[in-house]
Formats: C-alpha cells, sequence, structure tokens
C-alpha cells in the first residue's frame, strides 16, 4: 500500500487503473495472509483458554529431570514466593 501510494494511487475509489494491478494484488494478498495469521492466533488462545490443565501447578523437581546443577533448576517448578531467604553464595560447579 506504501507504494501504490507513492506511485499516485488515489485513495478510496471502486476502481483502479490497471497500472496498479500488480501492487494491488500484492497488497491484498499481504491483508489475506494477515488476517489468516490473526484466525491462527484466536484458534490458539481458544484451545488455550479451554484446556483442563491451565490452573494445574508442575510438581516436577526440574533438576532431576534435566541434570543441571545450576541454582535457577535446584527449586522446585513454580518457585515458592521468597525462595531464598538470603541471596545464596554462588560457587563454581563441575562442567
Amino acid at each position: 500500500m506504501h507504494f501504490l501510494g507513492l506511485l499516485g494511487m488515489p485513495r478510496r475509489i471502486p476502481d483502479y487503473p490497471d497500472a496498479y494491478a500488480g501492487w494491488n494484488a500484492i497488497s491484498s494478498s499481504g491483508s489475506y495472509i494477515s488476517v489468516i495469521g490473526i484466525c491462527c492466533f484466536f484458534v490458539v488462545v481458544a484451545i488455550t483458554l479451554s484446556s483442563d490443565k491451565r490452573s494445574a501447578p508442575s510438581e516436577l523437581n526440574w533438576s532431576v529431570k534435566e541434570n543441571s546443577t545450576t541454582l535457577e533448576w535446584m527449586v522446585q517448578s513454580p518457585p515458592a514466593f521468597h525462595t531464598f531467604g538470603e541471596l545464596p553464595a554462588i560457587k563454581e560447579t563441575e562442567n
């Protein structure tokens, strides 16, 4: 649409000159792609909101599953409020 305006295509007319047909086709196909993307977004939102597992917190200890030793993986998921009373000392570990 930007290029159509630069080329001088008038706005809000029911018919346009054939010189603008190519850019108008590109503009129209882009709007169809946008509509398809918006519809996909709303489908994903509807599926997410209708899911039964959305309110169940995970009881998995991520450090066991991932075999990680960094601090952020040592707490339960989701982490409790004020997980650490004071900042833990960070020590170098084996890699």
